[in-house]
């Protein structure tokens, strides 16, 4: 792309010379500020662009004073004829670098504004419900809408299930949620629900382990039939690590950047507090339910005129636990009121 732009610029400049145009007459390339709105998106120092463009200048000067000799023996020609063509060249650059800058930073400002949009997107539509498997579809669904072609979320089954990984064991995952934003993407090889293990070698492993995320792109020339760069962000909240999301580009021609990552851990990282609070949410309800069931009798003493029945009324719904009220109903009927921190039957 860099190529392209300075091969444009120096049939521009040539331009110019040839018909004797001032500097801040000649027309940049049509496609120069489209160009360096690319670099901004693909996370590319505007400090590259400007040394590619001084590069280009020192050469074609170069060459250009070369060739001067050979055209003529005036050597106060030949001097003067230097002068313009430095003159031309670096009133050119300065001009298209300057234009250059203000479409790259404008590019850059419209970046930040879009991150900012979709974190405060992912606060509302992230973590709607306590429950696991909707907050995992939710960041998937998320990516593929804004960023992502591929966005796979697996969990840690041993965490979810509220039981310590062995020492030494495989790590078993789960995967929560696939989603793609078309039907030819390229598969995982794991389907929903799936149990499975990441090689010890692989990326999403390293970010499981470590906790830290990773940027990573396919070597060699671009397949866009494929996919070429991806993204792996660990879930972790309350200094735990639950799962690992990985996003990934096929379709989409830019290749993630620093900026990308930013933003996935900033996603990820409210996905990770929603999904530990789903999670412990799970964990207090089921103890409560087992406390419920204790508090139950298993089994009534018979009576010649009366048939016992309990059941637990419990105050808190969310939960199932706290003070509550309990009828049994027998031949006259009984009923008994109960305060805080029990059950009646």
């Amino acid at each position: 792309m860099t190529s392209e732009n300075v091969a444009e610029h120096i049939v521009g400049a040539l331009i110019g010379i040839e018909f004797g145009i001032e500097p801040d007459k000649i027309e940049p390339p049509a496609a120069d500020s489209d160009r360096a709105r690319r670099l901004a998106r693909r996370g590319i120092p505007v400090n590259t662009m400007l040394r590619a463009h001084r590069l280009a200048q020192a050469i074609v000067i170069n060459r250009m004073i070369e060739a001067l000799p050979r055209l003529t023996d005036d050597a106060e020609l030949v001097s003067a004829s230097a002068r313009e063509l430095i003159e031309l060249a670096t009133g050119y650059v300065d001009r298209t670098s300057e234009q250059g800058v203000v479409a790259f930073q404008e590019e850059r400002d419209r970046r930040l504004r879009w991150r900012l949009s979709m974190v405060n997107e992912a606060g509302m539509r992230i973590g709607t419900t306590l429950d696991i498997a909707r907050t995992a579809e939710e960041l998937a669904g998320l990516a593929t809408e804004h960023f992502a072609d591929l966005a796979t979320v697996d969990l840690l089954d041993s965490l979810l299930v509220g039981q310590d990984a062995a020492a030494g064991a495989p790590l078993t995952m789960r995967r929560y949620a696939q989603r793609s934003v078309t039907d030819d993407s390229p598969g995982t090889g794991i389907t929903p629900k799936q149990l499975h293990s990441y090689p010890v070698s692989s990326r999403l492993h390293r970010a499981l382990t470590t906790g830290q995320p990773g940027r990573y792109h396919a070597d060699g020339p671009d397949d866009r039939s494929a996919i070429h760069s991806t993204l792996a962000v660990p879930l972790r909240a309350r200094r735990t690590t639950l799962g690992v999301a990985q996003f990934s580009r096929g379709r989409n021609p830019d290749r993630y950047d620093d900026e990308d990552l930013l933003l996935a851990q900033e996603i990820v990282a409210r996905a990770a507090v929603a999904v530990d609070n789903a999670r412990r949410y799970t964990h207090a309800r089921a103890t409560a339910l087992t406390l419920q069931r204790s508090l139950l009798q298993t089994r009534a003493p018979e009576q010649s005129a009366v048939e016992v029945a309990c059941r637990y009324l419990p105050a808190g719904t969310e939960l199932g636990v706290g003070g509550g009220d309990a009828v049994g109903v027998g031949g006259g009927g009984c009923r008994q009121d109960t305060g805080e921190g029990g059950g009646g039957a």
